[in-house]
């Protein structure tokens, strides 16, 4: 009925199936090797093979540190998820290019790599402009190389190299087209579930590749198979943390949460650098955020008005608030809310605060902003209520934060160790967060 034996640690020890992860002592059976199923007669499943193979074998090299930057290495990246193959995608992709076009399409929530050759002979071999097509995408961060050290997309010339790594994404669909003529054409294009080109996102984090579903943190019961992440069963969205409240789930909440907090506990450690010069001090007295319900409609209220503006102090009494939109429309809420908290946080390393940690007028004058990272680093601020809404021809968030902060000279933060002036409440040593709660 079962063999003798021990749980499995990582993907290695699952072998009833190919590409099999670990999650938590079980294994999770990865993507079919060849069983794509697709309607599609356009493409063959060799084809299909040699671009998702492609791909995956690309991101493994990345993740495990071995992929030629322009000088040197790319950085090493952890939480780099393997791709399957989307039939549903795939689909959209051949239907996209049916004339055989040169430009990008416009797409909800996907990325899109596309390009076009012409020949006065036959594409008698469609498998080496695939090919072709592949090495020019990925070719082009060791063509410009990535220089920033968060691997943040800060370079248009990155735009389709960029949509082939982002970690994020989990699913691909690509076709092919060929246009007779008196100039024969070939269009390709590859559609992702994930977008990478965002500017000042990070194309992905610098660490290690993972070893088992431990590792994996994107995605719930994630696994792990030789260095890449695989996603596990999609996840119900559900409304418990606040019931009373609609138009939020609980994983946008626990992603604003956990972003803030993880961002205010490097900083608390004096691991931020700042543009000014070196790294944030470090800080004692640094509260652990809590998410609250009770005014977190005061914050959907604002975004579901879709202006672009700060609400009011009435309208949000002692309450600070940050805002940020992209133009993707209908943008996953997760998403969004992982890139309107790092674009906040952010504003440290691009525009620097000093190592006074002061908010002086001169600071809050100048034309480079650092008021969304300042109200987002408050010690006072241990209260935190988000909102994600779909606007037409955007996608809105706001967050509120508890009491309000950003007084003019005064500290941001008290600088001290970690883990120290927390009074009466206990202290997280690992995170150097003062628990509220």
């Amino acid at each position: 009925m079962w063999e003798t034996g021990s749980a499995c640690v990582n993907g290695a020890d699952c072998t009833t199936y190919p590409y099999f992860g670990c999650s938590g002592g079980l294994c999770i059976k990865g993507p079919d090797a060849q069983a794509y199923s697709c309607s599609n007669t356009g493409l063959t499943d060799a084809i299909r093979d040699q671009i998702l193979n492609y791909h995956n074998a690309a991101r493994l090299r990345v993740t495990k540190g071995i992929e030629p930057n322009n000088v040197g290495l790319l950085n090493p990246a952890k939480n780099m998820y393997r791709l399957e193959w989307d039939c549903n995608m795939e689909q959209q992709a051949q239907a996209a290019i049916a004339s055989c076009p040169g430009n990008l399409g416009t797409w909800s929530n996907m990325a899109q790599n596309l390009v076009k050759y012409t020949s006065t002979g036959s594409f008698s071999n469609p498998t080496t402009q695939i090919n072709s097509a592949l090495n020019t995408w990925w070719g082009a961060a060791r063509q410009y190389g990535v220089t920033d050290s968060k691997n943040r997309y800060r370079n248009s010339n990155h735009y389709s190299f960029a949509n082939m790594v982002f970690p994020e994404t989990t699913k691909i669909g690509c076709a092919y087209r060929i246009c007779p003529g008196a100039t024969n054409t070939m269009t390709i294009t590859c559609l992702y579930n994930g977008i990478g080109y965002f500017i000042n996102q990070v194309m992905w984090e610098t660490g290690s590749a993972c070893v088992n579903g431990a590792d994996c943190t994107t995605y719930p019961y994630s696994g792990c198979s030789g260095g890449l992440c695989i996603k596990g069963p999609d996840v119900p969205d559900t409304n418990y943390i606040c019931p009373n409240n609609y138009g939020m789930t609980d994983a946008v909440r626990q992603r604003f949460l956990s972003l803030h907090n993880s961002y205010r506990s490097s900083l608390a450690r004096g691991l931020e650098p700042d543009a000014l010069g070196g790294y944030a001090p470090k800080a004692s007295k640094m509260l652990k955020m809590v998410y609250d319900c009770s005014v977190e409609a005061s914050a959907i209220r604002n975004a579901n008005k879709c202006v672009y503006a700060h609400s009011t102090d009435a309208e949000r009494p002692n309450l600070g608030e940050n805002i940020w939109f992209t133009t993707a429309q209908n943008f996953d809420k997760v998403k969004a809310a992982t890139q309107a908290s790092q674009y906040w946080w952010d504003e440290l390393e691009e525009y620097g605060i000093g190592p006074s940690n002061n908010l002086t007028l001169a600071i809050w004058n100048r034309p480079n902003d650092v008021g969304h990272y300042t109200q987002s680093t408050l010690r006072l601020i241990p209260l935190l209520r988000c909102a994600v809404t779909s606007c037409s021809g955007f996608t809105y968030v706001v967050c509120q934060y508890g009491p309000r902060g950003n007084f003019l000279n005064n500290l941001i933060y008290t600088i001290g160790n970690p883990c120290t002036g927390c009074g009466s409440y206990t202290c997280s040593v690992a995170e150097g967060l003062c628990n509220v709660v």
